[in-house]
């Protein structure tokens, strides 16, 4: 009796040992939460799929956190503050969240992730202070040009030596120059303001100005990145910056057409209503087929290329951006999502963060999904929603799911091909930057753009010494501190 006393107890405990630590395959549940300003939707199904990947994860999807932008990551400090910030999230600015104690250094995990390795270079060296890795890149979209097609074959420009060349059907060839590009704007413009059927803006600029001194530098040399950034300073007061800040001073002087300047007072009436006739230039003309040409980002794609479709049968295309001597070397726009300091579960989290931002297992749910609601749209004949966002990383397997998906945006694929070749811009992870340009754009600064445009292109130089200056006071200053202290 006692031999089985012994027998019984030994059997239980060894059913106590399974039951408490279990085997291989029993895990303990963690608990996320996930926040982003994107399709919630679209991300609830991202979690699902991560969930069955991960059984032993459970994610909330928070949707708490309003607005999107600059918004949104405002209010991710207020949550923090009362300690309920999610676990992953998105934020329009890496140094503002970095600086609010918000992020987790997560260079352990990336370094020895194998999807990690194969990120862009130009896009891995990114988001990373004093050897910290405080975010994770999670989509480029690509700067081009919106072309109205119908514009250009009403228009029937022809190549001109010396100026620009037009392809066989009456569109810029797509390996145009920037030079090109402005020459064109010129050419095909009609400011007839009374005559909507002829009317056409050259082309719509880049969030109210052009670019140009952001970007063409990195044309002129293909060692020049975005904005003439080279790793530790600016350089504005290089012949390529002042060049190119010139032309865009001369085309902002333009009241052509050239560049959509269309005042309110050609608008509206002295009380405000849109006077008759009128009601054409009260709209987002490149979109409702009054705009040659707009610089862009591929965010807006499905309202670029959809919407005049369904509106007015219109078709458009979406150019590579202009080149320059050096070559073709496309702007990209970058995205970042960032792990939780506050989180109790930094490996799983990053998990997370990985799966629903740069991980190849998780682009290919990304595609599976985005198969699903292709089909979807066309049983309803419906246009599906364009692919708008794109990984960061080199999936062959990726890229041909997403290249048979945009293959019929003309001037899209030429983009993809180029991609080893892109510069990413510095807007969301360069710190500093964001207060140079509220420096820049200051009223009471005696150097802001509106105070350049007022003195004209004679004063680039001058002002050039000064932007170089502060730029540079500025970020380098940020470099220093961010995450010097943690």
């Amino acid at each position: 009796m006692k031999r089985l006393l012994l027998i019984c107890l030994s059997i239980l405990s060894v059913f106590l040992f399974v039951a408490c630590n279990g085997d291989d395959n029993e895990k303990q549940i963690i608990e996320l939460s996930y926040a982003d300003w994107g399709d919630q939707e679209f991300n609830q199904k991202m979690i699902d799929a991560f969930e069955k990947k991960y059984p032993h994860i459970k994610v909330t999807l928070r949707t708490d956190i309003a607005g999107s932008g600059e918004a949104f990551t405002a209010n991710l400090i207020n949550v923090a503050q009362a300690g309920l910030l999610p676990d992953v999230f998105a934020t329009d600015n890496v140094p503002t969240v970095v600086r609010a104690g918000l992020t987790l250094d997560v260079s352990e995990y990336w370094d020895k992730d194998e999807d990690a390795k194969l990120v862009y270079p130009n896009i891995a060296m990114t988001a990373v202070y004093n050897n910290k890795r405080y975010a994770v890149p999670s989509f480029q979209f690509f700067k081009g040009i919106a072309i109205n097609l119908d514009i250009f074959e009403r228009a029937g420009l022809k190549t001109v030596e010396g100026k620009y060349r037009i392809d066989e059907n009456g569109y810029p060839a797509k390996d145009w120059t920037y030079m090109e590009f402005v020459e064109i704007a010129k050419a095909i413009k009609n400011r007839d303001l009374d005559n909507p059927s002829e009317f056409v803006i050259g082309v719509e600029p880049w969030y109210g100005t052009m670019d140009f001194q952001q970007i063409w530098p990195t044309l002129d040399d293909a060692e020049v990145q975005y904005d003439t950034w080279d790793g530790t300073k600016f350089n504005y007061t290089s012949e390529s910056w002042i060049n190119a800040m010139t032309e865009k001073v001369k085309m902002h002087k333009l009241n052509d057409g050239t560049i959509d300047d269309i005042q309110p007072d050609e608008i509206f009436d002295e009380d405000g209503n849109v006077i008759p006739g009128r009601e054409y230039l009260n709209t987002w003309k490149l979109q409702t087929g009054y705009t040659a040409m707009g610089i862009h980002g591929t965010w807006n794609l499905t309202g670029l290329i959809n919407v005049p479709k369904e509106n007015n049968d219109t078709k458009m295309g979406f150019w590579p951006y202009p080149s320059g001597p050096a070559g073709s070397f496309p702007p990209v726009i970058l995205d970042y999502q960032c792990v939780s300091s506050q989180t109790s579960f930094p490996e799983e989290a990053y998990l997370l963060a990985k799966w629903m931002t740069y991980g190849k297992e998780g682009w290919e749910t990304r595609m599976d999904i985005y198969d699903e609601a292709y089909q979807a749209s066309l049983e309803k004949g419906e246009l599906p929603t364009l692919i708008d966002r794109f990984p960061v990383a080199d999936y062959e397997e990726i890229w041909e799911r997403i290249l048979a998906y945009v293959d019929d945006v003309e001037g899209l694929p030429e983009i993809i091909s180029n991609l080893e070749n892109s510069k990413p811009d510095l807007d969301k992870w360069l710190p500093g930057y964001k207060d140079f340009w509220a420096w820049v754009n200051d009223p009471e600064n005696p150097y802001s753009w509106e105070k350049l445009l007022e003195e004209g292109p004679n004063s680039v130089s001058k002002f050039a010494a000064e932007w170089n200056k502060k730029a540079n006071e500025i970020v380098s200053a940020e470099i220093a501190s961010l995450g010097a202290d943690d």
